[in-house]
């Protein structure tokens, strides 16, 4: 399990780095495996990593309908992901937050 977790880290850095170098499709890949990597995290760090599993989603999100043209959109949607992260940590329980993987409960 801990091969897979930090497996799935390890991709979620690189593809980040990817796509902050231009290719920006590997956001939604860096987005997937930190989710994965907070959900089999558990509840230490993975509650806090799961926050910035945001960031490459709204930036994902962003790319692929093409409403980041700027570096200011890029810094608009940057600061989203940052918000939404620190509202689903903070405020949203964590059985909401990871309720796709129920199924494996």
């Amino acid at each position: 399990m801990t091969i897979l977790a930090y497996s799935s880290l390890i991709t979620a850095f690189v593809s980040f780095i990817l796509a902050v170098g231009g290719k920006h499709y590997y956001y939604w890949i860096s987005a997937v495996g930190m989710y994965i990597f907070s959900f089999l995290a558990g509840f230490s760090i993975g509650q806090l990593t799961v926050g910035l599993t945001f960031i490459p989603i709204v930036l994902a999100i962003g790319y692929t309908f093409d409403w980041i043209k700027n570096k200011v959109h890029y810094l608009f949607f940057v600061c989203s992901g940052v918000i939404i992260g620190f509202i689903m940590v903070f405020f949203v329980d964590d059985q909401w937050v990871f309720f796709p993987f129920w199924i494996f409960n």
